[in-house]
């Protein structure tokens, strides 16, 4: 069904009040009818056209009243807002007394990002909330430029070295040129200075990869995390970290007022979409599918939006595909033929797991990890244990219950077998542990839920050690810390397991 906007003003859908237009009424209200439409990496020469289009639509939008819904302003606090008045204070701050349209949208809004506002870092809303954040930002940058044909870019800083020896995890030229009359609105202050400076942003230490899209299972299984959980961490929260300080990317009540937010989450979006085209089964269950949330359209009202309308971008708002999909890496765990949902299999006892919480810091924290006392009563060597393993057993390092009391502001290395008293060297490293919103929730009226969890496969380092003659016992995980984090803030880990799991 095509409905065009003159339609949808006549029938005053989109009149005064929070009226909701349904979702399915929306799919060509503001693109070419029955156009797929496409999203090109910013490098290209059609991301370069678009990223003008977008450079001058934000300053646009920067220059609205902050309580327009088309406003630069209303759409980085719909993700999250600054300070530490409550939500219901700042919009009665801003609108004043009574009641109006965009004050009602603004407390349906404001500051529901998945997951870091009410459902825990784990939450499978992640990836839609944010699919459907971005798909409305980009109606709108299409109605403040007037061209139907925009497409949000996408920055792709996992990329290789390109032939002219570019790298893709430099910031695109254009959001560094603070004075420039037509990319100066793109440049933020607020980032890290080799970002700003055009150094690649991996120089602040997170590691950027594909690692996530390894695992077959959207949702967490017990304390390993699946891949909706394992790319909140990385590549997410780890460029976040990367690119911006304490009131930037860095921080998720300043994360969305930086313009390569945007293409830094069409990315993310990019990687979902990836990882479906190569088989990746999203959750089917009634509460995930059901799920809602409420977002301003091209034309500044509010559009009610379910997670079962977003997961296929040929059927959104708009259809879109990418220009390039992104490819599982090597060592991906194979997705499962005959089932809808894959399940880890014969989650083994786990031969090593943490006996207490771990208190982090600004130094490295060393653990040991503990046997089991009912696989103590073997006699056997760590080793040992490990062979008689079945011969496919993959090995996942799991990070469980990832908390602080506000955000620190840094993040942590991770090395498996480190010797003691050695320095930490690249072939002991398995991943990084972004602490990128770890903390924030209960912030303005959420609740405190569950923390953030993150898996990395191990069998490679596990493999090498057993072939050094090592693991006679546990190995040591060691957490080196990049970066002090915020004072108070007393980043904990819950737990750490070493867990066979038979694929």
């Amino acid at each position: 069904m095509t409905v065009s906007r003159r339609k949808v003003l006549k029938a005053g859908l989109v009149g005064g009040g929070m009226a909701m237009l349904p979702f399915g009424l929306m799919k060509n209200a503001w693109a070419a009818p029955g156009k797929t439409l496409v999203r090109y990496n910013v490098l290209s020469q059609e991301g370069q056209k678009m990223l003008a289009i977008y450079a001058d639509a934000v300053k646009k939008m920067m220059a609205k009243d902050p309580r327009d819904p088309l406003s630069w302003t209303f759409q980085w606090y719909t993700h999250a807002m600054p300070g530490d008045r409550p939500k219901a204070e700042t919009i009665e701050k801003m609108y004043g007394p009574g009641s109006s349209p965009n004050k009602e949208l603004a407390k349906a809004m404001w500051w529901t990002c998945e997951p870091h506002a009410s459902k825990g870092v784990n939450s499978n809303a992640f990836l839609p909330w944010h699919r459907m954040y971005v798909l409305y930002f980009e109606q709108i940058i299409r109605a403040v430029s007037g061209r139907p044909d925009f497409t949000l870019p996408y920055w792709d800083y996992t990329g290789p070295y390109s032939a002219s020896g570019n790298n893709y995890s430099v910031m695109p030229k254009q959001f560094l040129l603070e004075k420039d009359p037509v990319w100066g609105p793109l440049y933020r202050p607020d980032r890290n200075p080799g970002s700003n400076a055009g150094k690649p942003v991996v120089d602040a230490g997170n590691p950027l990869d594909l690692s996530c899209m390894k695992w077959p299972n959207y949702a967490d299984k017990g304390t390993v995390a699946g891949f909706c959980s394992n790319i909140n961490g990385n590549p997410h929260g780890a460029l976040h970290g990367d690119v911006g300080n304490q009131k930037g990317m860095g921080q998720v009540p300043w994360a969305a007022n930086d313009p390569i937010f945007w293409l830094h989450h069409a990315n993310i979006d990019r990687i979902w979409a990836s990882w479906n085209k190569s088989g990746g089964k999203n959750p089917n269950d009634s509460a995930f599918l059901n799920e809602t949330w409420v977002f301003a359209d091209g034309a500044g009202k509010g559009v009610k939006v379910k997670v079962s309308e977003v997961l296929d971008t040929t059927t959104l708002a708009y259809p879109y595909v990418y220009a390039e999909y992104a490819e599982r890496p090597k060592g991906s765990l194979p997705f499962p033929s005959a089932q809808k949902n894959f399940q880890l299999r014969a989650e083994s006892v786990a031969p090593g797991a943490t006996a207490k919480a771990i208190a982090l810091g600004g130094k490295a924290t060393s653990v040991a990890l503990q046997v089991p006392v009912a696989v103590n009563a073997l006699k056997q060597s760590f080793g040992a244990q490990l062979k008689a393993l079945p011969s496919n057993s993959v090995y996942a390092l799991s990070f469980d219950a990832i908390d602080a009391n506000g955000e620190p502001g840094n993040n942590y290395l991770v090395y498996l077998g480190l010797p003691a008293g050695a320095a930490p060297t690249p072939e002991y490293l398995v991943g990084g542990i972004s602490m990128f919103g770890v903390g924030m929730q209960g912030m303005h009226g959420g609740h405190h839920a569950s923390s953030t969890r993150v898996s990395f496969l191990v069998g490679e380092r596990i493999h090498g050690l057993l072939a050094a003659g090592g693991l006679e016992a546990a190995p040591t995980v060691t957490l080196v810390p990049i970066g002090e984090p915020n004072p108070g803030t007393e980043p904990t880990i819950g737990s750490i397991t070493l867990q066979s799991l038979a694929v």
